[in-house]
Formats: C-alpha cells, sequence, structure tokens
C-alpha cells in the first residue's frame, strides 16, 4: 500500500472509532467521501454514495477531506445534511452516478477475501484446507449477487436475502456472509438482520434401522466405501469423521477426531456403539477406508470432502430403500435410536455425538417428546 493509502486507512480507524458513519476513500489521485445519504431525487430513500472533494491523494489533501468528513458526519447527525453544499451547481437532481470499478460487489469480495486470508494462520496442511473449504463456502455465498459488477449497496445484499426461502439453510448463511462483507465495507447492516430469519435443522424422513443394517450387511464388502457406511450406522458420527475413527478391541466404542474449531485442530472424542449386537456381523473391527488421518494437524479438509462427495454419490447409485437416504442421514438414525432405543441418557448421547446438548434437544425434541409419552403410558 502507498504511503497516502496508509494514511487514508488510519484516518478511517479513527473516523469508525468515533462512529462517524463516514470514510475516506482513494480514487487514482483524488480522495471521496464515502457515506449513506438521503438520495438525490429528494426522497427520504437512503443511498450509499461516493462524494467527490476535489481533495488530491495527498497529505495536504488527505488533511482537507478528514475535516470535510467530519463536517459531513455531523451534518448526517443533525439531520442538516442537503446536497446542495455538496455537489456542483446542477448536479442535486442527477441520478446516482454510475458505480466506479472499485465498489463493486467483485472488488469488494476480492479486497475482503485478502483480508480475510491475512488474518489466518495457514502454516499446516490442515489450516490451509480448512481456509479454503470456508472461503469456498463464503465464496458461494456472494455468488448468489446476480451481477457481481453491480455497486455493493444493503439493498442489494437484501433483495439476494428474500430471494432465499425464508427460515432456509440458504437464507441464513447468506445473510451471516453478506453482514460479513457489509461491515467490511462499513455498510448499515440494520436491513440485513430484519430478513435474516432463524435457521432450524429439519431431520428428514428416515428409513426404519432393519432397512439400514441391511444395506450395511449387503453393502459390507461391495466397495471402498462399505466399511464407512457400515461405522456412520454404528457410531453416528459425522461423514468427514468416519475417516479418523479407530474402533476398541471390542468395538463398543471408537476414538474419533471431531470438527476442526477455528484457529485449532480437531479434537478427539469417544463415540459409541448403538447397538453392540451390529459391530460383529458388520465386522466394525476390521477397518476398510480408503482415506486415513489420525494425526490432526495433517488433517486435509480439501481431499476429506472429496471423499465425502465421493461416497454419497456411491450410496446414491446403490440405494434402492423406502426413502431418499443421504449418508449424513446415517447421524439422525443414531441419534433418534439412542432416544427411542437405548437408555442412553440425553447428555451422554449428546457428547458421543459430539454435538451440544442445547443443540441434541432442540434438533430431536420430537423423538424425545414420544419417548417420554411412550415411557408415561407404560406407568399409567
Amino acid at each position: 500500500m502507498s504511503e497516502v493509502g496508509d494514511l487514508v486507512k488510519a484516518v478511517n480507524q479513527g473516523l469508525k472509532a468515533e462512529k462517524a458513519g463516514v470514510s475516506i476513500r482513494q480514487r487514482r489521485n483524488k480522495l471521496c467521501l464515502r457515506a449513506v445519504l438521503p438520495h438525490k431525487d429528494g426522497s427520504n430513500h437512503e443511498v450509499q454514495y461516493d462524494v467527490p472533494t476535489g481533495c488530491d491523494a495527498t497529505k495536504a489533501g488527505l488533511n482537507r477531506a478528514k475535516t470535510l468528513a467530519i463536517k459531513l458526519s455531523t451534518d448526517r447527525k443533525l439531520g442538516t445534511f442537503s446536497w446542495d453544499g455538496w455537489l456542483q451547481s446542477g448536479e442535486t437532481t442527477q441520478a446516482p452516478e454510475e458505480p466506479s470499478e472499485s465498489q463493486t460487489i467483485g472488488a469488494w469480495t476480492a479486497r475482503f477475501k485478502a483480508d480475510w486470508y491475512e488474518k489466518r494462520d495457514v502454516s499446516t496442511t490442515a489450516q490451509k484446507s480448512q481456509a479454503k473449504r470456508t472461503w469456498d463456502r463464503i465464496e458461494a455465498s456472494f455468488k448468489k449477487n446476480p451481477d457481481t459488477s453491480d455497486l455493493l449497496t444493503i439493498e442489494a445484499l437484501v433483495a439476494v436475502a428474500k430471494s432465499l426461502p425464508a427460515a432456509s439453510k440458504a437464507r441464513h448463511e447468506f445473510c451471516q456472509k453478506a453482514k460479513a462483507l457489509a461491515k467490511f465495507a462499513e455498510l448499515p447492516t440494520k436491513e440485513l438482520d430484519k430478513v435474516h430469519t432463524k435457521y432450524l435443522t429439519r431431520v428428514p424422513k428416515l428409513p426404519l434401522d432393519e432397512e439400514l443394517f441391511e444395506f450395511a450387511l449387503n453393502n459390507r464388502h461391495s466397495s471402498i466405501y462399505g466399511w464407512c457406511f457400515a461405522a456412520l450406522l454404528v457410531y453416528g458420527c459425522r461423514v468427514s469423521e468416519v475417516f479418523s475413527l479407530v474402533p476398541s478391541e471390542t468395538g463398543a466404542t471408537a476414538s474419533v477426531l471431531g470438527i476442526k474449531q477455528k484457529n485449532a485442530p480437531p479434537e478427539q472424542r469417544e463415540a459409541l456403539a448403538l447397538p453392540k449386537e451390529w459391530i460383529e456381523p458388520l465386522e466394525i473391527c476390521t477397518v476398510e477406508r480408503p482415506n486415513e488421518f489420525l494425526d490432526p494437524v495433517a488433517y486435509d479438509s480439501n481431499k476429506t470432502k472429496g471423499h465425502v462427495d465421493r461416497m454419497n454419490k456411491w450410496l446414491q447409485s446403490r440405494w434402492c430403500g423406502t426413502v431418499k437416504l443421504e449418508n449424513s442421514n446415517l447421524r439422525h438414525s443414531w441419534c433418534i435410536r439412542s432416544i427411542l432405543k437405548s437408555q442412553l441418557g440425553d447428555g451422554v448421547a449428546a457428547k458421543a455425538a459430539g454435538h451440544d446438548i442445547s443443540i441434541h434437544m432442540r434438533t430431536y425434541a420430537a423423538a424425545m417428546q414420544k419417548r417420554d409419552i411412550l415411557r408415561a403410558a407404560e406407568n399409567l
């Protein structure tokens, strides 16, 4: 970054600390002020503008631009802002100027990506692969914008959010990522908060346990993923975790590396076989898998994700059951089995599954209610 660029960044940090609602931007050899202001057509609708200052991108010009930024901030807060004092004669009735290339959704996304990576430690294979996967998910959300050459505005982000189903995972994840981008670009996020509907995990309709066991038994040696499917069925771990799962001598429990936490490698936990009667016929203690990671520091999430996807394709090509089945649904089956067909407490089941008890109770509330009613009926 140039010397002036560094000075602009420092001034903007001060303006942000003072909650000025105005920032200084450099456009080639000129400086402008960026703020959300009343529309130039005189309506109450507010739009994000880059206001020309006529100041050169020099130290002297920056001092003048800072003074103007403070004045603009004061006008906004007092409600005395008027375009007449900021634009040349004849400009007040014009429509917003065409966005400069540096203010488009694509340009802001590129800057956000650079800043995002700069704040992460990617010194190990695990960190590099996890960072790439995380960014790919973030970028996938941003690509929901129909035209990344459009000006980045909060209205554009809200429009995309509204186009996604309410209470869906897609809208939830987009609003999360869009809010981070908006904050980075110093845009107000209040309107995004209004359309950020709460996402609740929905348990899909699942095959009967007997049907799942029969499929696992028949396909135990049919391909490189036969053991993986059986292990997911028995232990209820996440699909990505099955590649680190190591059964105990009896198979009643298994050590597994959980999901990677932010800035930390995956942590080990104990999974629980349910029911134990499936261990021997499914040959759970004879581990056969195409990918394996036992060292959390060397965890490669991209390679693991590839196997997760290929395993799901393998399942779809063979499964002909009564209802649709994804490999991730085996985890739901295990959790419901722990509630309806075992004496495990909900706390122990949640720990074995590797998620918080509040998530466990919220996701499987219907199964818990059914269990409680059945037990009450038995005692009548």
